[in-house]
């Protein structure tokens, strides 16, 4: 049976008893109408998931009493996709969508055919925090999602990252346009996971099936995976051929032309897919 979720922050923990207050009291008592006894469930966004208990409903708080935990452990990859700035529908819908298939941090870019021209204000940065914390929730992710702050295209830097995907025709050596476009990818992937030593001569190793035991086993490495999808308009030429000096992969996304929120979905689909088959 599928609970309501919820994150909690250590600090409402006391012994076995959380309590929940604000926007989350008012979604479970008003919204989801949960009674005295009713069941949900709870991470910390650090180290455990819960299942819990409501023992209390009053007006400025929920204590809840926790029947049992089990731990969380942070993934070996990190994914950040860099999204220039859309318009407003479209925008939420790719934090949304970006934030339930996995991706753990989000950073809007300011680019040159930006349509959305005002600064990305504290009170913009809230809402789109919200929309992932609410897509965190919904799919019950361990951790957070997270929008982090504005940043301007010609800041980012791709060597920073293990892999940086640029999605751009003109120079793609990746071409995903046929059959093999999983297994082409799996193999650069697995080629860089090899140059950071997460992943071995295949031909030497026994691929552990067991995904918290292979964490453990690498648990002081980490892998950074990063991707930008550009504006309605697409990137100006230059832009583009700037981030790949600096290191970016260019990949192409096949022959139909995606809008920014359609490509920006299917790369982190495709990345996460690609990413976990290496790891098993």
């Amino acid at each position: 049976m599928s609970y309501p979720y919820f994150f909690i922050s250590a600090e409402n923990m006391t012994n076995d008893d959380v309590e929940i207050f604000g926007d989350d009291l008012n979604h479970l008592s008003k919204v989801l109408r949960l009674k005295i006894g009713d069941k949900v469930e709870l991470s910390d966004n650090d180290k455990y998931k819960y299942s819990a208990e409501i023992i209390n409903i009053k007006k400025d708080k929920a204590i809840l009493k926790i029947l049992n935990k089990t731990e969380i452990r942070k993934s070996l990859v990190n994914y950040f996709l860099f999204q220039c700035i859309l318009k407003r529908n479209s925008m939420e819908l790719v934090i949304q969508k970006a934030t339930e298939i996995g991706i753990d941090f989000i950073i809007p870019v300011k680019s040159l055919r930006t349509v959305v021209n005002e600064k990305i204000d504290d009170q913009k940065l809230i809402r789109w925090n919200k929309i992932s914390l609410e897509a965190s929730k919904q799919s019950k992710r361990d951790f957070k999602s997270e929008v982090l702050s504005e940043i301007n295209i010609k800041d980012i830097n791709p060597s920073e990252f293990d892999i940086f995907f640029i999605p751009y025709e003109k120079e793609s050596p990746l071409k995903m346009k046929d059959k093999n476009i999983i297994n082409d990818l799996k193999i650069f992937i697995e080629d860089k996971l090899k140059n950071k030593e997460l992943l071995k001569n295949s031909k030497n190793i026994e691929f552990d099936k067991d995904k918290d035991s292979y964490i453990d086993k690498f648990k002081n490495k980490s892998f950074k995976i990063g991707y930008i999808i550009g504006p309605e308009g697409g990137f100006e030429q230059n832009e583009a051929w700037q981030l790949i000096e600096k290191g970016a992969s260019a990949i192409s996304l096949g022959d139909n032309i995606l809008k920014a929120e359609t490509a920006a979905i299917f790369m982190a689909s495709i990345i996460k897919y690609t990413l976990d088959l290496c790891f098993y």
